[in-house]
C-alpha cells in the first residue's frame, strides 16, 4: 500500500513538472514571437546569416531566456 501511494505521488509529480515546463515553454514562445523575430530564408550568404542568427540570440537575451531552452 505504502509503495502504491508513493509511486502515485511520484507520478503526480512528474506530471505537474512537466505541465510546468510545457508552460514555460510556452511563455518563452510567446515572448519571442512578441519581439518580431526577423526570418530567414537562406537568401544573402553567410553573411546575412550572421546578422540574422545574431538578432536572434539579442531576442533571446532581451526575453531572458535560458542558454539551455
Amino acid at each position: 500500500a505504502v509503495t502504491a501511494q508513493t509511486n502515485a505521488k511520484t507520478q503526480r509529480d512528474m506530471e505537474k513538472r512537466e505541465r510546468e515546463v510545457i508552460a514555460a515553454g510556452t511563455r518563452v514562445l510567446t515572448s519571442f514571437n512578441s519581439q518580431s523575430p526577423p526570418k530567414f530564408h537562406g537568401d544573402g550568404g553567410p553573411a546575412a546569416a550572421d546578422l540574422w542568427l545574431q538578432a536572434i540570440e539579442k531576442i533571446f537575451g532581451a526575453i531572458h531566456c535560458p542558454e539551455e531552452e
